[in-house]
């Protein structure tokens, strides 16, 4: 997977304002990136505790992950909805992006809409784990 479908599937599974308490239970989920109508990738991951309360401080800029390809602003929350800005240097351009997700404990939604095209993912909890996939 490239290094933005990478960043889009984090971002979709995992971003909440830190502020509030998101709508999401920690464990295996199962992630489907959609582009113009076709499955673009797959993936199962691991999310644990710690996993989301880092990645709600790197939206917050709070922390730093990662090699740092994006930056984040502009957070809104509303019930299990939340939106944000995402810009992401990839290469030598710049890409700005309009993220929105919606949260339901074992499911989640997304889209990233950027340029006039648009990714969005469909995630669902699967089961239990307790190794994260993400490098700390």
């Amino acid at each position: 997977m490239s290094l933005r479908a990478s960043c889009i599937v984090m971002l979709l599974v995992m971003a909440a304002p830190a502020s509030a308490v998101l709508n999401m239970r920690e464990g295996l989920w199962e992630t489907t990136l959609v582009a113009d109508g076709r499955i673009q990738s797959r993936s199962v991951k691991c999310y644990t505790r710690d996993d989301i309360a880092e990645m709600e401080r790197v939206l917050h800029g709070r922390s730093w992950r990662g090699d740092g390809a994006c930056r984040y602003s502009g957070f809104t929350q509303s019930g299990d909805d939340v939106s944000y800005t995402m810009t992401c240097r990839l290469g030598d351009e710049e890409q700005i992006s309009a993220v929105s997700a919606s949260y339901h404990g074992d499911s989640a939604t997304g889209t990233v809409r950027a340029g006039g095209a648009a990714v969005t993912a469909t995630s669902r909890r699967i089961g239990a784990c307790s190794q994260s996939s993400f490098v700390r």
